[in-house]
């Protein structure tokens, strides 16, 4: 939203009209892996923030959705540290995937309930369980690993890409 605030008064110094603006807004589509919706229904969204490389990045996201099932993990930023004060509110879960499982359990602990999945597959297996059990309204399924992807992925591309292939094959067969 601050960006889109931000984008319109530009386009206001320049004298654009209001009905072109609203027309771009209407016809922008977004980047690949930056908060990209995978999937919407009544009762889920599934977004692809593969992009989101720390922390900070995935606040956004954190900020953004609520009933959040998290997937994170990944290599992590040196001295990335997760400030989960103001979002705890917001995430259900925390999944974590890759090979660092200590650091994010140290990041996460005392602070939000966290499932050690260890790849991504898994992970999305483990969350359409707990959402089965849980009978959710309107969850969301968030791909914002606060880390890089080298780990298990060739990078944060190929990670969002295999996410989304998984959505489709999972998620939109189950829902």
């Amino acid at each position: 939203m601050q960006n889109l605030f931000f984008a319109y008064k530009i386009a206001k110094d320049f004298d654009i009209k209001d009905k072109v603006i609203i027309q771009a807004i209407n016809n922008f589509k977004g980047l690949a892996h930056r908060q990209e919706i995978i999937f919407s229904g009544k009762k889920l969204i599934c977004i692809n923030d593969s992009k989101a490389t720390s922390f900070d990045a995935s606040l956004q996201s954190l900020t953004g959705y609520n009933k959040i099932y998290w997937i994170v993990g990944g290599i992590p930023k040196k001295q990335d540290r997760f400030y989960l004060k103001e979002v705890k509110k917001n995430i259900i879960k925390a999944y974590i995937i890759g090979n660092s499982v200590s650091f994010f359990k140290n990041q996460l602990k005392k602070n939000i309930p966290y499932k050690i999945s260890k790849t991504m597959r898994i992970a999305v297996n483990d969350i359409i369980k707990d959402l089965k059990s849980n009978k959710y309204f309107k969850s969301t399924i968030l791909l914002s690993p606060a880390a890089a992807s080298f780990d298990q992925f060739q990078n944060f591309e190929d990670r969002g890409n295999f996410f989304k292939n998984l959505i489709i094959r999972k998620i939109k067969n189950n829902v």
